[in-house]
Formats: C-alpha cells, structure tokens, sequence
C-alpha cells in the first residue's frame, strides 16, 4: 500500500494544549488554574483529611478581617484553645501603627500588645 506524498514524514512532538487540557480534565487530578497545572485532593481522598484542619483554621482567619480605608485587623485563636490567640491591626486602633496583640480570655481578659 502506498501512502499518498502530501502526509508529514515526521510526527509531531508536542500535544495542542487543547487536547492536554482535556486528557487532564478527564483524569480528575489536576486542573488548569491561572495558567498553571494544580493537582486537585479528592475530599475522598486520605490527604485530604491532612489539610482539612489548615482549610478551616483559613477559613475561620477569614471570617475576622476588617478593612477600612487604610486599615485592616484579623485575629486567630490558637488551636486547642479559642480563648487564647493573636489579632494582627494595621491603622485599625491606632493609625498609622502595626500592632500585634496576644490574648487570652481564660481567665478575665488579658491582651499583650506590641506596635512596630
């Protein structure tokens, strides 16, 4: 059999990147996200129950910033005990001022503060 003279010789060496986006959607374990190649933890997964807690500790840290004009203040409670934690205040109480406060509600109300 002969093949017709106006097919390429050669084979190409790389994949449209249409095509290996799709080979990789389908696998289920790695997805294209600003303009990056992610490996994706199934919640089924046994990695997952690893960085559950760091998901949740994020989440809880985001549910305390404020942000103003020119300012912005979160806190977060030490693992194990919510009492006791840290709060980080740019220009939230004092302008123009970091802080950095510990607390601890244990026993009364307790605050350790440092500015830079």
């Amino acid at each position: 059999m002969d093949l017709p003279m106006d097919l390429p010789t050669e084979l190409p060496t790389e994949l449209p990147k249409e095509i290996v986006h799709i080979i990789l959607e389908m696998d289920g374990r790695i997805a294209y996200r600003h303009g990056k190649y992610v490996t994706i933890i199934q919640k089924h997964d046994e990695r997952y129950a690893m960085i559950e807690p760091l998901i949740c500790k994020k989440r809880d840290i985001l549910q305390t910033i404020h942000i103003d004009e020119d300012s912005f203040y979160f806190e977060f409670g030490f693992d194990g005990c919510a009492e006791r934690g840290l709060c980080y205040d740019v220009g939230f109480n004092a302008p123009d001022r970091f802080e950095i406060c510990y607390f601890d509600f244990r026993e009364g109300w307790k605050q350790i503060r440092t500015y830079l």
